[in-house]
């Protein structure tokens, strides 16, 4: 990484005037503040990751509920939610570019701001009743398609704008406060939705036609959302990031990040190993977990934003035990994480088993979810913050977006193959499978770890 300047380590320039006495040091911008709580860039991020993801819990809870309002076809929101990857793909090369030759406040600030007029677009066909699958699609398809360009510059903000001593400690103190909001907003999300549970999520139950109303409403609170993250992410002040003589001259120029990530060996092998895992766990999850608190507790809506909520907990559990045990745990962390991912593939091993018999199902849910949120906070922090310390400052963008767009293929990949699996095996099947192909990976992963292939420095 480049060396740069700390202003905060420069001598104060003093007069040299007789009979004049030296000038005080200059007082620091507040966005250079060493002291993280007084940071305003901090400040800036964490009000603007609130806000947004409160919104976000509205449109996350509505979109797979309105699409199975509509069909009861898990296969059709599976397809959904491919749709929205594919372009994410594509513009996720063009996006680190961008966040790399460009302004990354520029491109999140607009980023906002297209996907807020979205969000008012779909909530005004609602409210009309003139929604239709196809509609959802091009939804799906055009804010996949903002996302694509703005996800780079997102998620290395807070290393393009913090002091790299700072990362690691506001990593976890934004993840931590981020998890607050994600506890809350399903719990406000599933109430409002709650309010148009109508039966079953069925074939039958989409042919009498459901209230979108609420549905429209949903949208709507995303987007004043956005709106209002736009006007805080143009608070935000970015470190200039020093120019390279290699440095590409087309946003498209990906091969440097490439390079880097075949070259180094640790993030690479890292980097295969939470792919096969967030593989077998993802798809199952995100497909199945409207249908079974459909089916194991009858409250529908209200059922889901709570085992969300849920999740949530375990995964603000999870990033702030990261924080509390990070100095014990650095030269322990990925046996940690092993330990962690075989007791949530044991525990997805168990939702199937329980899923749909008991009649106090909803409480076990809860329990597991926590449990299996509390590995997802722990692991994907630490995981992602030691990622975001070893990338180079001049190839940032286009290490998070190759990052990314692998990411998004393998979730991607995972859902599409769990929703044609939905339509084939019950739920319990499904999840029984993905805990016991979990199981394998971390085995294969620990295996690696006693060979010494899997490892992180510090």
């Amino acid at each position: 990484m480049n060396d740069q300047t700390d202003v905060r380590n420069a001598p104060a320039i003093e007069a040299i005037r007789p009979g004049i006495e030296a000038s005080p040091p200059a007082t620091l911008p507040s966005y250079e503040d060493p002291r993280l709580s007084r940071n305003s860039n901090f400040r800036w991020i964490v009000a603007g990751s609130t806000i947004a993801l409160l919104g976000s819990q509205f449109s996350s809870l509505a979109m797979p509920w309105l699409v199975l309002k509509l069909t009861g076809d898990p296969f059709a929101l599976a397809t959904v939610m491919v749709i929205s990857g594919v372009p994410q793909i594509l513009l996720l090369l063009f996006g680190g570019g961008l966040a790399d030759m460009y302004s990354p406040k520029k491109i999140m600030v607009w980023s906002y701001i297209c996907c807020a007029l979205l969000l008012f677009g779909l909530s005004a066909l609602l409210f009309a009743d003139s929604i239709e699958l196809w509609m959802i699609d091009v939804f799906a398809f055009t804010t996949g398609l903002v996302f694509g360009l703005s996800i780079p510059a997102s998620f290395s903000l807070i290393a393009s704008t913090l002091p790299k001593e700072m990362v690691p400690a506001a990593s976890s103190a934004v993840g931590s406060i981020r998890q607050v909001a994600a506890f809350v907003g399903p719990l406000l999300a599933g109430a409002l939705l709650g309010v148009s549970q109508d039966g079953e999520v069925t074939a039958t139950a989409a042919k009498a036609a459901p209230d979108v109303t609420i549905f429209a409403i949903a949208f709507l609170i995303d987007g004043i959302g956005l709106g209002l993250v736009a006007l805080i992410m143009h608070q935000v002040v970015f470190r200039p990031v020093p120019r390279v003589d290699d440095q590409p001259k087309s946003a498209f120029n990906l091969m440097p990040a490439v390079r880097w990530f075949l070259a180094d060996r640790q993030a690479l092998t890292v980097l295969c190993y939470w792919m096969l895992v967030a593989f077998v766990l993802s798809g199952p999850v995100r497909i199945c977990l409207p249908l079974l608190a459909e089916q194991s507790t009858g409250l529908g809506a209200q059922a889901y934003g709570i085992l969300v909520s849920a999740n949530a907990v375990g995964v603000f559990i999870g990033m702030t035990a990261l924080g509390l045990l990070r100095a014990k745990l650095s030269n322990r962390l990925w046996p940690a994480i092993l330990v962690l991912d075989g007791v949530a593939a044991a525990l997805l091993v168990a939702v199937g088993l329980v899923h749909p018999t008991l009649s106090y199902a909803l409480f076990v849910y809860i329990g597991l979810l926590v449990l299996i949120g509390t590995r997802g906070g722990f692991v994907e922090i630490a995981w992602f913050s030691w990622l975001q310390q070893r990338y180079p400052d001049d190839i940032r963008g286009r290490a998070t977006s190759v990052f990314m767009v692998i990411s998004t293929i393998n979730i991607s990949g995972s859902v599409a193959l769990s929703g044609w699996l939905s339509r084939q095996m019950p739920a319990k099947e499904l999840f029984i499978i993905a805990g016991a192909a979990s199981l394998v990976v971390v085995a294969i992963g620990a295996v690696l770890r006693m060979s010494g292939l899997l490892r992180v420095d510090g």
